[in-house]
């Protein structure tokens, strides 16, 4: 079964031409699940649309929860869905009302995957951005938390403010990474209209020991000077307003670099690129926009890059997720595709970030047993039983593939709890 990113209603027939507004900019989308961590962010895109004029637009989406035990295979039927449905949307209006009142803005309840439903509905509308709720870490995820928005901003290239509880209105101190790629200039373009005025804006630019071994820690390297001028030709092209910009060059690592900075401004938001091109380096975490997420103490605006490619782009006929009936005959299928081929697997954990646990291993095979709910992926030389091992993976909530164009395995992807495993075939 392919995977659905939108089932009921199909983009198509929940957007209305008349929606899409006729301005340059395109709307903003707020993403919103009802909680409280979410009202940060219909209050920043009441605020962001009152300065900028911006149409505004609501999701929410519904997952179904198909599997209620290993043992107990539970299906949602359409009625379940209508109801969790039905509900959703008067969840979602009651905070409308508490939150906006007098404003009637376009609400839509869709259901499927969170995150791969907001980046459809976002590039569907031609959303300017998305914006989302900055939640924090607690027993349960929150769907629309920091991993929500890491999730939305692999899937798709519209930028992604993620807003922060304490929000209160247009930001008057910014801090831009600037790194002066396409990402990055994005970013700025867009981060300029929510500003204030009179703002103060802080662009820092890092020197990485990695890119720039030989001048990242010299105080008064030439290399400054260059990036000197270069700030100075993006502020000249931004045309930041009457906001007060300063510069910042910095030496290190950039995340942290950043993060030290952001202490020492304490800025009402962030604002960054991003450098994940396609759907397999989105998928893996370590990146500066990614850490900025997690740990910065206020809101972040990210932006891909506009030339990157979209989820829905990407992947039309490549990717299939399965119900939990058929995990173990397609895992057997993947197996026999695959079996002999080097492999990479890595885990990926919300408070750790990706471990590599196996990398340039030679796959064996994968397995799931309904018994107690475990996928277990083997390793180890064809025919010599003895020389191999497995990983078991418990908690299973969802079993994907991903193939190239001609067909051939690319990835296979386990859910489980907050986290996910990833097995990478070498091609």
């Amino acid at each position: 079964m392919s995977t659905t990113i939108l089932d009921r209603p199909q983009a198509e027939e929940f957007i209305a031409p008349a929606i899409v507004s006729e301005r340059q900019r395109g709307p903003i989308l707020i993403a919103t699940d009802a909680s409280e961590s979410s009202d940060a962010a219909v209050r920043a895109a009441r605020a962001i649309a009152a300065q900028t004029g911006q149409d505004l637009l609501v999701v929410a989406v519904f997952k179904p929860i198909p599997l209620v035990a290993p043992e107990v295979q539970l299906a949602t039927t359409p009625q379940l869905e209508e109801q969790g449905r039905a509900e959703l949307r008067r969840q979602v209006s009651a905070q409308l009302d508490r939150m906006a009142s007098g404003f009637n803005w376009p609400v839509h309840v869709v259901t499927g995957d969170p995150a791969a439903s907001i980046a459809t509905v976002a590039k569907a509308i031609g959303a300017s951005v998305v914006i989302m709720g900055l939640g924090g870490h607690g027993m349960f995820e929150r769907i629309f938390g920091d991993e929500m928005v890491l999730k939305v901003l692999r899937l798709g290239t519209v930028p992604v403010l993620a807003v922060a509880g304490g929000f209160s209105g247009p930001p008057k101190r910014v801090l831009a990474a600037v790194d002066f790629s396409s990402s990055c200039l994005r970013a700025l373009t867009l981060g300029k209209e929510l500003v204030r005025p009179g703002a103060k804006v802080t662009l820092a630019h890092v020197i990485s020991p990695d890119l720039d071994p030989v001048n990242w820690n010299g105080s008064t390297a030439g290399y400054h000077g260059t990036v000197g001028r270069a700030m100075d030709r993006v502020i000249a092209e931004m045309g930041f307003g009457d906001a007060l910009v300063e510069c910042r060059v910095l030496s290190g690592d950039p995340a942290k670099e950043l993060l030290r900075l952001s202490e020492a401004v304490q800025p009402d938001l962030i604002v960054t690129g991003s450098h994940g091109h396609n759907f397999l380096t989105r998928l893996l975490l370590g990146s500066v926009s990614t850490k900025l997420i997690r740990q910065a103490n206020c809101s972040v605006l990210v932006a891909p890059p506009i030339e990157g490619q979209e989820f829905m782009d990407e992947l039309p006929q490549m990717t299939t997720q399965f119900s939990h009936y058929e995990w173990s005959e397609r895992l057997e299928e993947f197996t026999r595709r695959n079996a002999g081929r080097q492999a990479t697997l890595e885990e990926i954990d919300p408070e750790i970030g990706a471990q590599v646990q196996e990398k340039n291993a030679v796959f064996a095979g994968a397995s799931f047993d309904p018994r107690d709910g475990r996928v277990n992926i083997m390793f180890g030389p064809l025919g010599a039983v003895d020389q191999h091992f497995s990983r078991s993976i418990a908690g299973i909530t969802a079993v994907q593939m991903l193939r190239d164009k001609a067909g051939s395995d690319l990835l296979l992807r386990v859910a489980h709890g907050r986290g996910q495993t990833l097995l990478t075939l070498e091609r």
